[in-house]
């Protein structure tokens, strides 16, 4: 449009459009970027732990061959931008092999007021979104990391080095891990609870389904509560449903874990059975393994994996193996 790019816009593609960009697109600081028709869901009747939403969208946004990442907001004059996304699919961020490529959107010069709404976030070949900023609600992640160069790097996902929240997501057959917050995951104003990760589906990813890695006292901290976890880390590395590895400050709870079915859809164990990893590579360069609370989760015949490390290290309390 003709506004000046200091100006916020509002850009509302037309539904059912498949708009093919052929170089990154970069909003600017409050713009928005959504579909005309809003996103439909479908939640599970029988919730038993967690309101996740499968969003439908009706426009999509596809990098072509060529464009590293679809999105990469970037301010005027290189300044910070909050963007709001909501209703539509975004698909086709090509991996070159660096850390910075490879996403739907790239959103290390976002702030952590942006928000992300009944999106879908797939098909991208390093990570669904990199350099996470803000609030995810109701969004569906899925076969991201398509390239295998991308993994233990950034495939996930999502892969954030500050707090963000994600809720009532479907986080889902990633060949990484599905959620991630790691380079100490900085604290973010607006996020009181840290890394806060509540209320999803996260099934089927290849490494672990959340990830929580690299962060010291210095760092943020994490929330990770009432997820359903299912099916994940059925790659070559061992992570468990959710892993935490070389960091502090989290609390682990109230997740359910095993074989169940939800809505007549049977999801499997966590490989291994293992639910939940908490480790310490012991390496000096990163942060020792500290004040992590494991509590009140349903196990279903899973375990816990490296908790007989003393309880000043790691607490681990009130597991259900029912």
């Amino acid at each position: 449009n003709a506004d000046p790019r200091g100006t916020a816009s509002r850009f509302v593609l037309g539904a059912d459009c498949i708009f093919t960009a052929s170089a990154t697109i970069v909003p600017s600081n409050g713009d928005e970027v959504v579909c005309a028709k809003p996103p439909t869901f479908e939640s599970p009747t029988s919730k038993i732990v967690t309101p996740a939403f499968d969003p439908t969208t009706y426009c999509t946004v596809a990098g072509n061959a060529s464009v590293e990442n679809v999105f990469r907001p970037i301010g005027q004059g290189g300044t910070t931008a909050t963007v709001r996304f909501e209703g539509i699919k975004i698909t086709g961020g090509n991996f070159t092999g660096s850390s910075g490529t490879g996403a739907a959107i790239a959103e290390g010069s976002m702030t952590n007021t942006s928000s992300h709404y009944g999106i879908e976030v797939m098909d991208n070949e390093a990570a669904g979104i990199l350099g996470a900023k803000g609030t995810f609600e109701r969004v569906e992640f899925t076969d991201n990391t398509n390239d295998p160069d991308a993994l233990g790097v950034i495939g996930s996902g999502l892969k954030a080095r500050d707090e963000v929240e994600v809720k009532d997501s479907y986080v889902h057959d990633t060949q990484g891990n599905g959620l991630w917050c790691d380079n100490f995951c900085e604290d973010s104003a607006g996020h009181p609870n840290g890394f806060w990760v509540h209320d999803n589906l996260v099934v089927d990813n290849g490494r672990a389904g959340i990830r929580y890695e690299n962060v010291g006292s210095n760092g943020g901290e994490a929330l990770i509560e009432d997820n359903e976890v299912h099916g994940n880390s059925y790659g070559d590395a061992e992570r468990g449903g959710i892993s935490v590895r070389d960091a502090q400050n989290a609390t682990i709870r109230n997740n359910r874990f095993g074989e169940v079915t939800i809505d007549g859809v049977r999801y499997p164990p966590n490989s291994r059975d293992v639910a939940i990893i908490a480790s310490d590579s012991g390496r000096a360069d990163r942060p020792n393994l500290s004040d992590i609370h494991i509590e009140s989760n349903t196990l279903n015949g899973e375990t816990i994996k490296e908790c007989e490390l003393p309880d000043t290290v790691v607490e681990c309390g009130q597991e259900s193996t029912r």
